[in-house]
């Protein structure tokens, strides 16, 4: 038993408490907000507040916690034992305020005060606090949480901690599943003029032999994929986009039997998610209508999504998955930049800032994507491979979930295929070690 001495509970208390003690720490913990209690309380204690009581482990509080809202912060970040940290102090035992930074960070509280986005409207990278500061590519959550539980270990001998260790989940988007394959005559015959006109010749032949002669499509790598992950033996998950065509969402037509199939087929091995269309972070309806055009042809119940584009607002797109029994996203990444956006690479769950409470929907947190390297930071395969594998190291230091994006039509291109591979291979020799 710990008991934390704090002057007032709030839900961020809770929230933050429940993270780090029961779900981290798997210790059972009570809260008081009598001295006089917490004076006489002889096991392990700790004090919460603004002032130091006695001798004990005091973690001084930037009042964060008690607060209701989102006021606008001015945030520093300082170095403090070779990580950087944010809610500094000098006069508590720890150096900082690790409660009021982890729910900062958790709760993307520096999302709700920027206004500039991105022509998708999304909220960049580089517009964050982790950018800004060199600490994007280290998961200070997990680091700090690490930090305490060393401190406490030393502090407090007869506390026990749970055991974790290093996982991984492999996940697809599969925006357009193939290239020329369950296309409609007329767009294929649009895009073959389209090849003649470009004389992209060797294009054209592809197309030609896909489509008369029952070439293998070249975006269907899903056999490969399903060898590859069964042989490794590690668990994925194959986001579907099911919408209808608009110019952000470009996949095959979800009644088309081709796209039906590779659905179940994806199914029966695996789990899949929805991936909702571009218009989905405003609009509620969109969810509900793609999510049971999945469920419809899996004849599984979809609990799972990752947003299209990674583009959500908060808190109204989370609002929107959970009010339609979504209960796991996985669009926390930035698509400009790999690294932690909430500083974490453990699930957590969803913080609402606007109506202070602890939600149902869990978050599992993207560590990188293979479109972000292509498309925006525009790196060669072998250089990004290497920025994965750092990425992947740093997740492996602090027992977190690697979770990864990749694409059907990326890894279908032999150097990016290359990259595939080597990732899941390295991932397996780190679980070998475990």
């Amino acid at each position: 038993m710990l008991l934390i001495y704090l002057p007032q509970n709030s839900p961020r208390t809770q929230y933050v408490f429940d993270l780090i003690f029961s779900e981290e720490f798997g210790m059972v913990y009570r809260t008081t907000n009598s001295k006089e209690e917490f004076a006489n309380f002889t096991e392990e204690k700790i004090n919460y507040s603004e002032e130091r009581i006695g001798e004990t482990f005091f973690i001084k509080s930037s009042g964060l916690l008690w607060e209701s809202g989102i006021n606008q912060k001015q945030i520093s970040v300082e170095e403090r034992n070779s990580m950087k940290v944010i809610f500094s102090n000098e006069s508590a035992d720890l150096g900082f305020d690790i409660f009021s930074a982890v729910f900062f960070m958790l709760s993307r509280y520096e999302e709700y005060l920027s206004a500039e986005r991105d022509k998708f409207g999304r909220f960049q990278a580089k517009q964050s606090l982790a950018y800004k500061n060199d600490f994007l590519q280290k998961p200070v959550v997990n680091i700090w949480i690490e930090n305490l539980k060393s401190v406490f270990k030393n502090r407090f001998p007869g506390l026990q901690f749970k055991q974790e260790s290093f996982n991984a989940l492999i996940t697809y988007d599969v925006d357009v599943a193939y290239k020329f394959k369950g296309r409609s005559f007329g767009r294929n015959l649009g895009s073959a003029l389209k090849d003649i006109a470009g004389f992209n010749i060797k294009n054209f032949k592809v197309r030609i032999q896909t489509l008369l002669r029952g070439a293998k499509d070249p975006w269907d790598v899903y056999e490969e994929v399903q060898q590859l992950l069964s042989k490794n033996q590690l668990p994925s998950v194959f986001f579907f986009l099911l919408a209808d065509k608009s110019e952000h969402d470009r996949n095959l037509d979800y009644k088309h039997p081709v796209m039906k199939q590779l659905i179940q087929q994806i199914s029966s091995f695996t789990k899949t998610g929805i991936h909702p269309s571009f218009h989905t972070s405003t609009l509620p309806g969109k969810i509900k209508e793609e999510k049971e055009r999945l469920e419809s042809i899996s004849g599984k119940m979809v609990t799972k999504s990752r947003q299209h584009y990674l583009k959500f607002q908060l808190p109204e797109t989370y609002d929107f998955l959970i009010s339609n029994g979504i209960t796991e996203d996985y669009s926390m990444g930035f698509a400009d930049e790999p690294g932690f956006r909430a500083g974490t690479c453990k699930p957590f769950y969803f913080y609402d800032l606007k109506n202070e409470k602890t939600t149902s929907l869990k978050i599992f947190p993207v560590t990188c994507m293979d479109a972000t390297f292509i498309y925006y930071l525009e790196k060669s395969a072998e250089k990004s491979l290497m920025q994965i594998l750092n990425l992947l190291k740093e997740v492996k230091k602090v027992n977190g979930i690697f979770i990864p994006i990749f694409h059907n039509e990326v890894i279908a291109e032999k150097s990016w295929n290359l990259v595939h591979q080597r990732t899941i291979q390295q991932i397996k020799s780190y679980l070998k070690t475990v």
